[in-house]
């Protein structure tokens, strides 16, 4: 059920994340299909793995069965907060560079 969860949160992320920064988008009177041109498949990966970090831990800290011997799987408040940061960090890395390039192209 994680990876489901993960894969579900991550898309829900990355279309909302996708909203947000296409606001910053410059208006244009026809559509550009040059978006993949400027995307970065990594930011995006790290975001989904960040997304299964996060809920890993998130769920270790509502079930309280933290790994006391490793910190990044600790369940730890601490830790569940930087997994959701470095992930929403990750997703607009994505999108701010996506948009910024076609900001390029239409200027």
């Amino acid at each position: 059920m994680l990876p489901f969860l993960a894969f579900l949160g991550h898309n829900a992320l990355y279309v909302l994340t996708g909203l947000i920064c296409f606001r910053w988008l410059k208006p244009e009177a026809e559509e550009s299909t040059t978006a993949d041109n400027h995307s970065r498949v990594s930011y995006n990966i790290a975001a989904l793995l960040f997304f299964f970090l996060f809920l890993d831990n998130l769920l270790r800290h509502i079930e309280g069965q933290g790994w006391k011997g490793f910190w990044l799987c600790s369940g730890r408040i601490e830790v569940v907060v930087l997994y959701v940061v470095l992930s929403l960090l990750a997703q607009f890395a994505y999108w701010a560079r996506i948009v910024t390039g076609l900001n390029q192209e239409r200027t």
